[in-house]
């Protein structure tokens, strides 16, 4: 079935949406501005206020498709697993889908990682529901594999899921198509949190 075409104005928005991201992955929330996103954009600026009233708005919608499509992607992937996958399968199954996404979302990631910090409060308490959303994607993930036996009981969930997405997030700095693969990648990072980098107490040679 073929895919229906986006009517004018989304092509429009989504050229904008694009453009904001790639200036603000190269300038920073402070250094963005409506003016020169809409240059990118090869827009008039009156043209991109039609779309977005304010940089603070243009901003939200930025972080907002790069977390959008992240759920989307995680929520799809885990449905295809079986019910008695293992925490193992859905580690690696959420470890290559989150790679593939924000690689796939690059400009976007890369100007989320480096303007989330200096956006506005406001703005960044708005993103916090989508963030806190996959967050919980992801805090189900582990707590079902603990609950199965399959990581220890003592093991602090929390700081594993922040340390397995902040290694993940930085996948889109340093990959490079071709090097390895997303799955190869996927299989390394769900190696080491199942199986860890340390050899057992005793057997070191």
């Amino acid at each position: 079935m073929m895919t229906k075409p986006l009517a004018k104005s989304a092509v429009s928005q989504k050229r904008v949406l694009d453009a904001a991201a790639r200036i603000f992955r190269d300038y920073g929330y402070a250094g963005a501005t409506m003016r020169v996103i809409a240059e990118e954009a090869g827009l008039k600026a009156g043209s991109l206020y039609y779309h977005y009233q304010s940089k603070d708005a243009l901003i939200g919608a930025v972080l907002d498709v790069g977390m959008n499509a992240a759920i989307e992607a995680m929520n799809a992937a885990l449905a295809t697993l079986p019910p008695e996958a293992t925490g193992r399968q859905r580690l690696e199954a959420a470890f290559r889908t989150h790679v593939a996404t924000i690689i796939a979302n690059g400009d976007y990631s890369l100007a989320t990682s480096r303007v989330y910090g200096q956006v506005p409060a406001a703005i960044r308490a708005q993103h916090e529901k989508l963030r806190d959303h996959y967050g919980l994607i992801w805090r189900n993930i582990l707590a079902t594999a603990q609950r199965h036996g399959e990581f220890r009981g003592d093991v602090n969930l929390t700081l594993a899921r922040l340390l397995i997405l902040g290694a993940l997030n930085w996948t889109a700095e340093w990959f490079k198509p071709g090097n390895r693969s997303i799955d190869d990648v996927a299989r390394g990072f769900a190696a080491i949190v199942m199986d860890g980098i340390a050899v057992p107490a005793g057997t070191a040679s």
